[in-house]
């Protein structure tokens, strides 16, 4: 993925701008040197606890209206990314730029402005929806926290209803009166609402039926190609990732083992970790 180089900050020398050009912009998403340990239980009063690294320095970019699959098996980090990214857990050490801002050095009321910019949609499309709530009250709720007058809401609930293949009609409705994949559709409607430039997705079609699982997948390639929403795609399923994604990473305990295209790793992977992980699928779900 070719990047546009970034000026220096943060009291280093900062690359001028010759007159007349236009200023380098920032990527999409920049993350770098990122760590995340977690304390073990302790087993001794006399000795300080473990801990364990689920991240060990990962850095990427992502450029605006692209796709980047993360991919690795369980244990290997990809959640644990996915809720640094979205601001949700705190980094030992590293940073995540989104827009050229540094989400964990933002203050509490600034990052929920920025929070616009970025949704997530999760695994689990049973378990992600209140079922004591209207579907116009949960798609709506990233406006609500946003302080978005309610007329507005439920215009826009409507209108994401619709981008997702639904009806204005739904939003009265609650959880348990849509099928799984229907439930996603509303999961993305939320995540959408915002008109966010970058959307996180944690495995979203793993809780669903084959069937479901491509027509899911082909309104997300849609709504790319109509909005120009970049996907963080978390997955351990190869063929996903080349469906939809751009440029794959490979993790494994915490590190970065491999990147590139998806169809050129996967049909000829370098690294030892993803020729087992693709020789693990059968070959014709990621030919």
């Amino acid at each position: 993925m070719t990047t546009a180089p970034r000026a220096k900050q943060d009291g280093a020398a900062v690359t001028t701008t010759p007159p007349g050009a236009a200023a380098a912009q920032p990527p999409l998403l920049e993350v770098s040197g990122l760590r995340r340990d977690y304390a073990l239980p302790r087993e001794s009063l006399f000795r300080p606890p473990g801990r364990v690294q689920a991240l060990r320095g990962v850095s990427f970019r992502m450029e605006a209206g692209r796709s980047l699959g993360i991919v690795g098996e369980s244990g290997s980090g990809k959640s644990t990314l996915a809720r640094l990214v979205m601001a949700l857990d705190t980094p030992s050490a590293g940073s995540v730029r989104l827009l050229g801002r540094d989400l964990h050095a933002l203050p509490r009321e600034a990052l929920r402005q920025a929070r616009r910019d970025f949704q997530m949609v999760f695994q689990d499309p049973y378990g992600s929806l209140d079922p004591r709530c209207t579907v116009a009250r949960i798609v709506a709720e990233p406006l609500s926290a946003q302080g978005v007058a309610r007329v507005e809401q439920q215009a826009r609930a409507a209108d994401a209803l619709q981008a997702v293949g639904l009806r204005a009609s739904d939003l009265a409705k609650y959880p348990h009166e849509f099928s799984g994949g229907q439930r996603q559709r509303i999961a993305i409607a939320r995540a959408l609402i915002t008109r966010p430039r970058l959307i996180v997705a944690d495995e979203p079609v793993s809780a669903l039926d084959v069937s479901v699982q491509a027509q899911v997948l082909n309104l997300m390639q849609d709504l790319q190609a109509q909005f120009g929403i970049a996907f963080l795609l978390i997955s351990h399923d190869l063929a996903i990732v080349q469906q939809l994604c751009d440029e794959a990473l490979v993790l494994r305990d915490g590190e970065v083992v491999e990147r590139g295209d998806p169809a050129a790793m996967f049909s000829a992977p370098a690294h030892p970790y993803t020729r087992a992980l693709v020789e693990a699928v059968p070959r014709a779900a990621i030919a």
